[in-house]
């Protein structure tokens, strides 16, 4: 299912003065604050990168010294933190490849001898300076394949810690006993007995690590799938239950990329029929284990019981290319797991991994992720639970970021970047109901699917906005509480349907590659693995209360409300959702005058006329859900019109004033002020204007008002003269009286001669009197209107530019009541706004491009006045001239098009001609444009001086930008 609102756009745009941050370094997102919402306050904390399964020369598979894995993982490729995990095997050499005298030792002992020693030597001589380094081991799960497992202790590093792994290797693995301390022989085993043959003797190491190590060890499955007929889901049930705390996740995002089968995913399987045999199981998908990449597979079916078991991505790296040999990427290089932690220390790490607060990722397609479902004002990240009730909201939102580039090279190991910037082409929201804990011994114990799990919306670039800092946002509203579910993501760079990548949004098989020549055979495995991106988090749980129907309905009706219903003058809102998913239906008992009529969603009121009696209603809210249903009655009194006012027929004109003026004396050094008592009040700045004269205000009788049309006056219409010019070099401030009412909101509109129609102002009310600034002279009023509110425009820096525009009616929001202030811009969004604000006579008919029929209707007779009036002109093209409708506009564009509109209207840029950091960088057809555009306050560059003349706009800007050019037109 792809989610993809249909929606109304009237304008879009964006473009900034050195209001944007785009290019600066940014922090990651916080998760979402603990359940309690805004009270909990803000999580403390930090997102930090890293993995837990590289090796070093310490594993006889490994050609890496312990220093140069550290280097790359740490400093050149970023990471946070590295905790090794080399075989807990026996150990031939040194952190340095060197041989052990006296032969093999066990890995444990490599540990405490060479590996830990080394590390401690390193970052005291200043190396990996605020990165976090653990020495944990890569253990042989007794009769299965590999998990990574560390012991911390209270001091990770330690000795003590370092003994707890010399003895877990001998406890659980088959080296040799003379290997190891007689002394320590004896103490452990009178504490347990060995155990490292059977599926048991792997549930005795990890009630081990429990009792020993309760909250300082984990045990994480590695490379699940790699070996057929290794592994059953009740193995890793059995390993949960026997340690949640420790044994909470595996590999899911595979290591040894650069094999030719990724991950050392080799199991034979048919291409033509892979599902012939269960072969098809035990491969990689989009470099993925099967478990966690088949909706509904494995994972699924843990989370399906409520399990806190989480993915993570690591690079099991040993080496890269040797040879003709290819293992792993770096640490880093490929793949990382952000983890949200307290602290940057071991325990910290581990303790932020065993919640679930994390995210893995391939190739740095995403740099951050803040996933989160939100219930009213309590919320839940990854890994955490939302308690919600039976039919309550619930409001997702994804935050994500992808970086401007990542480690792809070409050729491979050339040091050359291959220039790829990371790109999500969309994100899964994955879904499946838990319905607990699986009996052991049952049929549900085995089962390895969840069959409610299903990807619920896919979301696109059409789907999302861009913030300031980069990051797309998605709100998506869920279906209402009823059950107990969990909701995952993951996100790749893939179309839903790309040949041999990808069939309904879902990775296929990754085949072997089989070039023979060991150098093409690595840059064709290198640029697989690139081509071939996606990301997972790790999920939300929502633990949903039963709700009865019947407390849904009686507490609906006990919060609602009608609010002061005793002197009704204007259309009253009905709700029409209730408490907890209940509906609320409305209708008339008893209303004799008819003076309601309800209909969608509101009681719209037609007042009694002059002398007539206040009308009585009655209505009626029935509140149902499921098979349960009440009603409530509000009485209602509509008042009747007063005795001035007309009982039917257009509005009311102004009120008559009697005629008044004031006139002040001005001049270029000198600003005055005056005011007609009651009315209205103005102030003119020294510097307004550029001869001496006379400013004054006149109040305007009702014949010699400028037409009021549908308008409604809650003032005296004042005409603001001007002997020293019309236009004002500074703005005059002006503060009306008005009649308040509170069926309306106040705002301050002037007449425009030229386009003979009232243009909207907007201003700030206090009381009874409202502000505004003005530019020229001319009539002003004060009217009431309803103004457009927007949940997402409320905190947004261009709110005053956008609030002017939807007061004027050029510009309004989506379908879902959003605004989308960093959503970009189309040329053919940009065009209708330009031409809607500027009052352009659009007439239907064709444009004249090439592209015509490409031209959404919407807005093809403002293109075609646009480019009538000569401010927008199209691309050459074989067939023509085209417009190219759909494409984002650039800065410059929008600058050129700017300067245009100025220069037909005779409005020459003030001050000196702006330069750009990056002039040179900046198209001559533009160049010239934008320093007009510039020098006139209609665009701006960034904080670092620069312009980016091909850098797209969003909604905000162009707001910004039309309020501008409107200032600048004196409109």
């Amino acid at each position: 299912m792809k989610f993809n609102k249909q929606f109304r756009m009237l304008l879009p745009l964006s473009l900034s003065a050195g209001l944007l941050t785009t290019g600066l370094a940014v922090p990651l997102p916080a998760p979402a604050a603990a359940e309690g919402g805004a009270d909990a306050g803000a999580p403390q904390g930090q997102w930090l990168t890293g993995e837990f399964h590289a090796h070093t020369f310490e594993s006889d598979d490994a050609q890496s010294s312990l220093e140069s894995v550290l280097d790359h993982g740490l400093t050149a490729n970023g990471l946070d933190f590295l905790f090794l995990a080399d075989h807990l095997r026996a150990s031939k050499r040194d952190d340095a490849g060197a041989d052990i005298p006296g032969g093999p030792i066990p890995m444990s002992k490599g540990m405490l001898d060479y590996q830990v020693p080394k590390t401690k030597a390193l970052q005291a001589a200043g190396k990996y300076a605020g990165k976090t380094i653990f020495s944990g081991f890569e253990w042989d799960i007794p009769s299965h394949e590999h998990a990574s497992v560390g012991i911390l202790t209270g001091a990770p590093g330690s000795d003590e810690a370092l003994q707890a792994a010399n003895q877990f290797e001998y406890l659980f693995t088959n080296r040799d006993a003379s290997w190891f301390d007689p002394a320590d022989v004896a103490q452990w085993e009178a504490d347990a007995d060995r155990a490292y043959a059977t599926h048991a003797d792997s549930l005795t190491a990890i009630d081990w690590l429990k009792r020993s190590y309760p909250d300082t060890s984990y045990m994480i499955v590695n490379h699940p799938s790699r070996g057929a007929g290794k592994y059953k889901i009740s193995d890793f049930r059995d390993f949960n239950d026997a340690a949640p705390d420790i044994a909470f996740g595996f590999e899911g995002m595979l290591g040894n990329q650069m094999e030719p089968d990724r991950g050392g995913y080799n199991t034979a399987y048919d291409p033509a029929n892979p599902e012939a045999s269960n072969g098809y199981k035990n491969r990689s998908y989009g470099g993925v284990d099967y478990m966690v990449a088949k909706v509904g597979g494995v994972w699924d079916a843990l989370l399906g019981e409520g399990r806190r078991f989480w993915n993570f991505a690591n690079s099991d790296y040993h080496f890269k290319t040797i040879g003709t040999n290819s293992s792993g990427y770096w640490p880093g290089e490929y793949a990382k797991n952000y983890v949200w932690t307290d602290g940057r220390s071991a325990q910290d790490i581990l303790d932020g991994m065993r919640a679930g607060q994390s995210f893995s990722v391939f190739g740095d397609l995403i740099d951050a992720l803040d996933f989160r479902i939100a219930d009213g004002e309590a919320n839940a990240g990854m890994g955490e639970n939302l308690q919600a009730t039976e039919g309550d909201k619930l409001t997702l939102t994804i935050k994500f970021r992808s970086p401007e580039t990542n480690h792809y090279e070409t050729p491979i190991d050339s040091g050359q970047s291959g220039g790829m910037k990371p790109a999500v082409d969309h994100v899964d929201l994955i879904a499946g109901d838990v319905t607990g804990p699986a009996e052991k011994g049952t049929p549900a114990y085995d089962k390895d699917t969840n069959d409610s799990t299903r990807v619920v919306a896919t979301f696109t670039s059409e789907d999302w906005t861009t913030d300031e800092n980069g990051y797309n946002v998605i709100t998506y509203e869920l279906p209402r509480a009823s059950k107990d579910r969990y909701f995952r993501l993951r996100g790749t760079n893939l179309g839903p349907n790309v040949p041999g990548e990808t069939q309904d949004g879902n990775p296929l098989i990754d085949p072997r590659t089989t070039t023979e020549d060991p150098a093409a055979r690595f840059n064709e495995i290198n640029d697989r693995n690139y081509k071939d991106l996606w990301f997972y988090s790790n999920p939300i749980f929502v633990d949903t209360a039963a709700y009865g129907d019947e407390q849904a309905v009686a507490n609906t009706l006990a919060a609602l409300t009608l609010g002061d219903a005793g002197a009704v003058t204007a259309d009253l809102p009905l709700p029409a959702e209730g408490e907890h998913g209940a509906s609320i239906a409305w209708e008339e008992t008893a209303d004799s005058a008819d003076a309601v009529a309800i209909a969608n969603g509101v009681a719209k009121v037609t007042r009694p006329a002059a002398g007539q009696p206040d009308a009585s209603v009655t209505l009626k809210a029935t509140a149902s859900r499921g098979q349960a249903s009440a009603s409530k009655t509000f009485a209602v009194t509509i008042k009747a019109l007063p005795a001035s006012s007309a009982p039917s027929g257009p509005p009311p004109a102004a009120p008559e004033t009697p005629a008044a003026s004031v006139t002040v004396d001005v001049g270029p050094a000198q600003g005055a002020e005056g005011s007609l008592k009651d009315v209205v009040a103005f102030k003119v700045p020294a510097g307004a204007v550029a001869s001496a004269g006379k400013v004054g205000a006149r109040v305007l009788a009702a014949a010699g008002q400028p037409p009021l049309g549908n308008l409604r006056a809650l003032s005296p219409i004042v005409e603001l003269t001007s002997t020293a010019g019309a236009a004002f070099g500074k703005p005059v401030e002006l503060t009306f009286n008005y009649e308040k009412d509170p069926a309306v909101q106040p705002a301050v509109y002037y007449y425009n001669d030229t386009l003979g129609k009232w243009i909207f102002l907007g201003g700030k009310a206090d009381g009874a009197v409202i502000t505004v600034s003005a530019k020229h002279a001319a009539a002003f009023g004060v009217f009431g209107f309803a103004p457009h509110t927007f949940a997402d425009l409320g905190a947004s820096w261009a709110k005053p530019y956008a609030d002017r525009l939807i007061g004027m009616g050029v510009v309004s929001g989506y379908e879902d009541g959003l605004f989308r202030p960093e959503r970009p811009v189309t040329r053919a969004e940009w065009v209708k706004l330009l031409a809607d604000a500027l009052s352009l006579p659009a007439e239907a008919g064709t444009t004249g491009f090439a592209d015509d029929g490409r031209i959404p209707a919407w807005a093809k007779a403002q293109v075609r006045a646009a480019a009538d009036a000569g401010f927008v002109t199209g691309f050459a093209a074989g067939s023509g001239s085209v417009f190219q409708a759909s494409q984002r506009i650039t800065r410059a564009e929008v600058a050129v098009m700017g300067a245009r509109v100025l220069k037909a209207a005779g409005a020459a840029p003030g001050g000196a001609a702006k330069t750009f950091a990056d002039a040179a960088g900046i198209p001559a057809w533009a160049a010239e444009s934008i320093g007009q555009a510039a020098s006139a306050g209609i665009v701006d560059g960034y904080p670092d001086g620069a312009f980016r003349p091909d850098g797209t706009l969003t909604r905000a800007e162009a707001a910004k930008i039309v309020y501008a050019l409107l200032d600048a037109l004196n409109i």
